[in-house]
């Protein structure tokens, strides 16, 4: 819902800025270019266009849609908004300071969802300029409120989904700019601005086994700023045909920074608490996108809190980490050719609190040093059919036909530190998908990797000294290492080369072990 109706009001959120126009455009062109995406995107508009003088009023303006997959349907109706045409060839866009939204939802099995929602906005200033084909829209707003009105679920199913909540949000001081490009590929980036933002929701619900639950969440963010780049065919999205469509130019790519944010959750069943959840972030980032090339996401934060509360415990499990780093990229269209995918998480500067480890570590035998977790993968894989052609994935999954297979995989760096021991290493391997039966039905890998691992001996021993560890056990542990590690350099250290050849021979630090 509100995404929906940021295309015409929050979509350009933008600095108000006066250019002097080299075009003209008119409020029809402008309305013109807002119901081509809508249409792009799957939407119905209908509006009531009214003419007087240089102003055109959009009025009853309703957007309805289909689900995909006969999931349903929806139809948003609301007042709308003026156009008013300058003398210097640009367009104003005149939003009420109340814009009331109605939904109604119809969900398989006659389940009918309607709901209110009051969308406030205060301050807000918009200015389009440019041509018909090509313009971009600047403007600010101090305030945006947005709040949900009564739920009302009927239908024959209805009693199965007895739910009702409430939700508010509030947003200040927002700026950006927007830029419409309309022809084959209609194509929109914004930038915009946040000072601040507070999400606040309460919803309530009940379940025939446990009784009444309640889920009550909040959060806020402050200085927030966003990228995000939208191409789709004019013929509209077609989610039965997205391979053709990305090959075509669909893409879409979302970038955003955050100083500070922070969140909260608490679920409770009959009045009593199920678990009780907060978070802080420092400064974070994330980007997302999805083209021909492929699908990537990125995300980054610092200074990394989480208390968790459940009623088994009398403390809460806090655990904090000065970095998070997550990082995934790959290929969604089948190629010939091996195409690359990366994988790559990083954890660093763990720490728990007292309180944890002294349940199982009252004495403080074991180091408690800050952990970290990395690990860095990439790799080659050869797609046989486009991860995002559901009919062919469907084909494929009922006929037992392969989808891909990895072909390369390198382990760029990986370290595992905690408790007073750490394990890092690299490698590259290729695989040989001809041969399945070397390895036992999994592809044939060659290369080589090199492991590195101290403290280990230490962490076994204060294990035994904590009663967590047999003597037996530790020296069965010990043997197994013996036979494909060799002692390093340093007290403590062990190392490991381990080399797969194209024949089968695998080799620990050049002793054959198969």
């Amino acid at each position: 819902m509100i995404r929906i109706s940021r295309l015409f009001t929050s979509t350009a959120i933008a600095t108000m800025i006066v250019i002097p126009a080299t075009a003209e455009i008119s409020a029809d062109d402008v309305w013109n270019g807002f119901t081509a995406y809508y249409n792009a995107f799957g939407l119905t508009v209908d509006a009531t266009e009214t003419r007087t003088g240089n102003r055109l009023t959009i009025s009853n303006l309703k957007l309805s849609a289909q689900f995909p997959f006969d999931l349903g349907s929806f139809i948003l109706t609301t007042t709308g908004l003026d156009l008013i045409e300058n003398a210097d060839g640009t367009v104003d866009i005149i939003a009420p300071e109340s814009l009331p939204l109605a939904v109604a939802i119809t969900l398989p099995e006659d389940v009918f969802v309607t709901t209110t929602v009051d969308y406030r906005l205060t301050g807000y200033q918009a200015r389009v300029a440019g041509d018909p084909d090509e313009f971009t829209i600047t403007s600010r707003l101090a305030r945006a409120d947005v709040e949900l009105g009564a739920l009302s679920i009927t239908g024959p199913k209805a009693k199965d989904l007895d739910f009702d909540g409430t939700f508010t949000l509030a947003a200040r001081d927002i700026s950006g700019e927007t830029e419409y490009t309309i022809g084959d590929l209609l194509v929109i980036t914004q930038d915009s601005q946040m000072g601040a933002l507070a999400m606040n929701g309460s919803f309530t619900g009940k379940d025939a086994r446990q009784g009444d639950m309640q889920t009550t969440m909040s959060s806020t963010m402050s200085d927030v700023q966003s990228s995000t780049r939208i191409s789709v065919l004019a013929t509209g999205i077609d989610l039965m045909n997205l391979p053709a469509q990305l090959r075509d130019g669909m893409s879409i790519q979302y970038a955003s920074k955050v100083r500070q944010q922070t969140s909260s959750q608490r679920v409770t069943v009959n009045g009593n608490m199920v678990s009780d959840q907060s978070t802080n972030i420092g400064k974070s980032s994330s980007t997302v996108g999805l083209s021909k090339d492929g699908a990537w996401m990125k995300i980054q934060a610092d200074d990394y809190a989480i208390d968790y509360t459940l009623p088994e415990l009398p403390f809460p499990i806090r655990m904090v980490a000065s970095e998070i780093i997550g990082k995934f990229s790959g290929p969604l269209l089948k190629s010939d050719d091996d195409q690359e995918f990366v994988y790559m998480f990083d954890i660093s500067n763990l720490k728990i609190a007292d309180d944890l480890w002294n349940q199982f570590d009252p004495d403080a035998v074991l180091p408690r040093d800050p952990a970290r977790l990395l690990v860095d993968l990439s790799g080659t894989v050869r797609l046989f059919a486009d991860l995002l052609d559901f009919n062919a994935l469907r084909d494929a999954i009922d006929n037992g036909t392969k989808v891909a297979e990895l072909t390369g995989l390198t382990l760029n760096g990986m370290d595992i530190s905690a408790a007073g021991a750490q394990l890092t290493g690299t490698g590259a391997f290729t695989f040989d998908n001809s041969d399945k039966t070397t390895f036992q039905g999994l592809p044939a890998p060659s290369g080589t990797a090199s492991l590195q691992m101290s403290g280990l001996n230490a962490m076994m021993d204060n294990l035994i000294k904590m009663g967590l560890l047999e003597n037996d056990a530790a020296f069965g542990m010990r043997m197994g290492l013996g036979l494909f590690t060799v002692a390093g350099d340093g007290d403590d250290t062990l190392v490991s080369d381990i080399e797969v050849k194209p024949d089968g021979q695998v080799l620990a630090n050049g002793k054959r072990i198969k």
